[in-house]
């Protein structure tokens, strides 16, 4: 579940990925004319199993306020319904922004979820502009590895994000791509010109992380042409910065659960403030961890400071994959063992030093922050416990693209009467629950479930969760639906 995580704008570019830092030329998608779409069979074994299906290929045009705009390619796979009378097609849109839809198809939890969504219709798997098998992939590697302060000098890591953002858009930007036209409008927009071309009088969505984000836009531009949408983990429209506040409030939740387990509870009765000491020390006297670089296959000393700390816990703290080991983590460190930290350090400096996807870079700085949410994040930051690091580096970077802004109006209520299905989770520090709730204040048809024990990453996969999607669109009532995951289970402390 881990591996098809891409958290922020700079990701680690794996063997999943089969489009790279070549930037597929336009060259292709040029021979063929607006609107084509056309299907060749696939199938693939993903957890010993093989699934059959067909990969489309759809022809839009990159920026469709430029008449004489390049042609880009958008691949899905698309799964046939195992229904006998099957509703309109699902289409599946991914996190990010930046994941693969058919990547982490690969993932036998995901698919899972994907089959499940074929008894209500055929489900389309969509690599979204700029991602994943979609031509151009605005996926670029990095040619050096990141510098060794960079969990350390905020400056340090800042300007050598900057330096290779610059370095990608340029690079993409010398074979002919719109880079400024890679934004959730435009990704709204294909997914209208895949109904089309579908032939489909009506779409269902399913959206996760980012994914609920470009749903929305989906509903504010064509709501008329969508039947229901399913949103897990909502991002809102002015949601793309988030409140520092929510971190704090993830930290505290955390800290209670720890003090009220009873073998955790006796020896860190208060895991906040054991992590304020943490950072306060490492403010004033940084770390130095042993880690492998990945490129090199070699060891460098990596040095780890408040800043770097921070960002580490901040990229786990909605995953409940990680969270039952943040005690121990947080443990070892205030006795002076980095042993864990060390393991932290080394996962994402080899991530992060692999590459830029610009079209995550130009979606969430375009998609932008308004005034009065702006004010309200530095203000938290201020007395935050991981300050405003829960929207490093993304949102001091709109200077390398010319601060690309979809506006105000882009970031205002959407009022639809789309019936939606709102799915959140209680440990989610992502996307908690009171986005939702804000979002569909002006929505006259929606029904919202909040997973107790449920983080960001275990919704989606969750047999409970894909049931009630299942009802949902089928046109059932799910209003009275209740799930609840089991709690976590903490590693031992010492």
């Amino acid at each position: 579940m881990k591996l098809r995580k891409i958290i922020g704008g700079l990701i680690l570019l794996t063997a999943v990925l089969d489009c790279t830092a070549r930037a597929q030329a336009v060259a292709d998608p040029q021979k063929r004319r607006e609107g084509e779409i056309w299907f060749e069979p696939t199938k693939a074994e993903v957890g010993g199993q093989v699934y059959e299906g067909e990969r489309g290929h759809l022809i839009v045009r990159e920026n469709r306020k430029k008449p004489d705009s390049n042609l880009i390619e958008l691949v899905f796979v698309r799964l046939k319904s195992t229904s006998d009378k099957p509703g309109y097609p699902t289409v599946y849109l991914d996190g990010g922004p930046g994941s693969s839809a058919t990547n982490i198809a690969s993932v036998p939890d995901y698919m899972r979820a994907f089959q499940k969504l074929r008894e209500v219709g055929d489900v389309i798997l969509l690599d979204q502009r700029g991602v994943g098998r979609s031509k151009p992939n605005l996926t670029h590697l990095a040619s050096e590895s990141l510098p060794l302060d960079s969990f350390a000098d905020r400056e340090a890591v800042l300007r050598a994000f900057k330096e290779r953002a610059k370095v990608a858009a340029d690079y993409f930007r010398s074979k002919g791509i719109d880079i400024l036209a890679y934004n959730s409008v435009e990704s709204a927009n294909d997914v209208e010109d895949l109904r089309k071309a579908l032939g489909a009088e009506k779409l269902n969505l399913v959206g996760f992380s980012y994914g609920t984000h470009l749903g929305l836009a989906c509903i504010r531009y064509h709501g008329k042409n969508l039947n229901r949408v399913v949103l897990i983990g909502t991002e809102g429209p002015d949601h793309t910065d988030k409140l520092p506040s929510t971190s704090d409030a993830s930290i505290r939740r955390l800290s209670a659960l720890v003090a009220k387990d009873p073998e955790l509870g006796p020896k860190m009765p208060d895991l906040a403030g054991t992590l304020k000491r943490i950072l306060d020390r490492l403010e004033k006297e940084p770390v130095t961890v042993t880690i492998m670089d990945q490129r090199t296959r070699k060891p460098v000393d990596a040095k780890v400071g408040k800043i770097g700390l921070q960002f580490l816990i901040m990229r786990d703290l909605g995953d409940t994959n990680d969270l039952p080991i943040f005690p121990l983590w947080f443990y070892t460190m205030d006795k002076g063992d980095y042993s864990i930290l060390k393991r932290f350090v080394e996962r994402r400096y080899n991530q992060f030093g692999g590459g830029v996807s610009v079209m995550t870079l130009v979606t969430d700085i375009s998609s932008g922050v308004s005034k009065a949410r702006k004010q309200q994040i530095q203000k938290e930051a201020r007395t935050a416990l991981l300050g405003d690091i829960v929207n490093f580096p993304i949102s001091d970077m709109g200077d390398v693209f010319g601060n690309p802004d979809l506006g105000d109006a882009y970031r205002s209520p959407i009022k639809t009467d789309v019936a939606t299905l709102f799915v959140s989770g209680v440990l989610d520090n992502n996307t908690q629950p009171f986005q939702a709730d804000e979002v569909r204040k002006t929505f006259q048809n929606s029904t919202h479930i909040v997973i107790d024990n449920a983080g960001h990453e275990s919704m989606l996969v969750d047999p409970q969760v894909q049931q009630t999607m299942v009802q949902f669109l089928r046109g059932e009532d799910v209003s009275k639906v209740k799930i609840s995951l089991p709690p976590l289970k903490f590693q031992p402390l010492p």
